[in-house]
C-alpha cells in the first residue's frame, strides 16, 4: 500500500529532514536539514562532513530517522517519515555520476576527504497523502520492488539525451528527472513501467510533451 506513492516522493526530493541519536544530549534526537539523492533502489543517501555533529552520533548509533515532504509545506501535501539504519556507503563509477548529475556542487565535496557518503537502509516507512489518507510501508519493499540498475540507467540516458534538448538527470521506472530552469525537475510516468520496454514506450511519450 502507498510504494509507488512513497519511492515517487523520495525520487523528487531534493532536501530532508535527518535526525540522529545525540552523544551531546542523551536520549534526544539531533535534526538537520541535508540534500539527498537517491539511490536506484529509492533509497536516500546522504553526504555528510566528518566533522558534523551528525557523524559523531552516527559513529555511535546508525539508527535514524528523515523526513521528506512536497516543496510546499501543508497539511494537504505528502509527507514520509522513514525509521532505518544510515551506513557508510562506497561510490562506484556509476553512483558517482549519479550525484554529479543530481547536485554538481555537492558532488565536488566528495573529492574531499572530510566528507562521507550515506545511504539510509529503511526499516519501515508512515506515508501520509494528505487528511485521512495514511499507511506503513515495510522496509523490505524497497529490496523487492522492481528498479533499473544503475547500468541500465546509464544506457538509457546515453540513447535518450541526445534527443532531447532539455538535459536528461535521471531515469527510473516510475519517471524521469530533468535539468530545467536552473534545478531538477521531475516528471512522473503515467503509471509506473514494470519492464524497460515499458518504460520506454512511456519514456518516449513522456519527453515529446516536455
Amino acid at each position: 500500500m502507498f510504494w509507488p506513492e512513497v519511492v515517487a516522493l523520495i525520487r523528487r526530493s531534493r532536501m530532508l529532514a535527518l535526525a540522529t541519536n545525540s552523544v551531546q544530549m542523551a536520549g534526544y534526537p539531533h535534526v538537520s536539514w541535508l540534500p539527498t539523492v537517491a539511490d536506484e533502489a529509492g533509497r536516500p543517501m546522504l553526504v555528510i562532513s566528518r566533522l558534523a555533529e551528525h557523524t559523531h552520533n552516527l559513529q555511535q548509533d546508525q539508527r535514524v530517522s528523515v523526513l521528506l515532504h512536497d516543496d510546499e509545506m501543508s497539511l494537504n501535501k505528502a509527507r514520509l517519515t522513514i525509521w532505518g539504519d544510515l551506513q557508510p556507503a562506497s561510490l562506484d563509477e556509476l553512483l558517482a555520476a549519479r550525484w554529479a548529475r543530481y547536485n554538481p556542487e555537492l558532488a565536488s565535496c566528495l573529492q574531499m576527504s572530510d566528507f562521507s557518503v550515506w545511504r539510509l537502509w529503511p526499516r519501515r516507512a508512515r506515508y501520509i497523502a494528505g487528511f485521512g489518507q495514511m499507511g506503513w510501508v515495510e522496509g523490505d519493499a524497497w529490496e523487492s520492488a522492481p528498479a533499473l540498475t544503475l547500468e541500465q540507467e546509464a544506457q538509457l540516458l546515453a540513447e535518450y539525451t541526445p534527443m532531447q534538448a532539455q538535459a536528461l538527470v535521471g531515469i527510473d521506472l516510475g519517471g524521469c528527472d530533468v535539468w530545467r530552469d536552473g534545478r531538477v525537475q521531475r516528471y512522473e510516468f503515467a503509471a509506473p513501467a514494470s519492464d524497460l520496454v515499458e518504460l520506454k514506450l512511456a519514456l518516449e511519450q513522456l519527453l515529446q510533451g516536455i
